[in-house]
């Protein structure tokens, strides 16, 4: 856990809440971590345990004193889980894949993790780098991360086809982003999919007509 990236605890905070807190989302934290590809920011999976600590400790530093003790485990839960989603959408980039990527606790610009800049791109992942920029540009941030879920599925997808390339469930897309399995967020992913396939045409049609001077 990099402490130095967190402010000093403020004074008056009962160790015992803390303790108690930390130990009751401990699995919740730990099913989190495990539901990031953790080899997309070039680290371990500890470090992605670390960063939800770390979030943790920040938001219970910050609400301690100002919110009743059930409210705020409800809201060091939910904290946690928009964290997951930030890390997601981090982790499903272009800077994640090449650059230098920043993560924020809560806003604010802490430093989580450096990823080296890859100098050495082959001409078939630099037209995949293009063909996913132009996604992204056309794509609704809800339906670019699934686009790039189904472009490079997770180990905790993967672990649960039949194969490397068969198509994610909607229930088991749900089960990833946390969000409760129903006809109401079937329909939106199925949505979200109907958006990616429809600009993925767009792209097929684009590209087609398109010189790439890749030397």
């Amino acid at each position: 856990m990099e402490i130095h990236r967190l402010k000093p605890m403020k004074e008056g905070y009962s160790v015992q809440l803390f303790n108690d807190l930390y130990k009751q989302t401990s699995k919740l934290r730990k099913k989190l971590a495990s539901q990031i590809d953790y080899r997309r920011y070039g680290v371990t999976p500890d470090i992605i345990e670390s960063w939800f600590d770390d979030k943790f400790i920040y938001v219970f530093n910050k609400h301690f004193d100002n919110k009743d003790t059930d409210v705020l485990k409800g809201f060091i839960i939910n904290s946690l889980q928009v964290f997951k989603y930030r890390v997601l959408r981090g982790a499903y980039s272009k800077e994640a894949e090449y650059h230098s990527n920043l993560i924020t606790l809560d806003g604010e610009q802490d430093l989580i993790n450096i990823i080296p800049d890859n100098s050495q791109i082959s001409n078939g992942d630099l037209f995949l780098d293009l063909v996913t920029e132009f996604m992204k540009d056309r794509l609704s941030a809800d339906a670019y991360l699934v686009f790039q879920i189904e472009l490079n599925p997770p180990p905790f997808i993967l672990s649960k086809l039949p194969k490397s390339n068969s198509r994610i469930p909607n229930d088991l897309l749900s089960k990833f982003l946390d969000l409760p399995i129903c006809n109401k967020n079937k329909k939106y992913l199925s949505s979200l999919r109907k958006e990616i396939a429809i600009q993925t045409e767009i792209a097929k049609e684009y590209f087609s007509n398109t010189t790439l001077a890749i030397k």
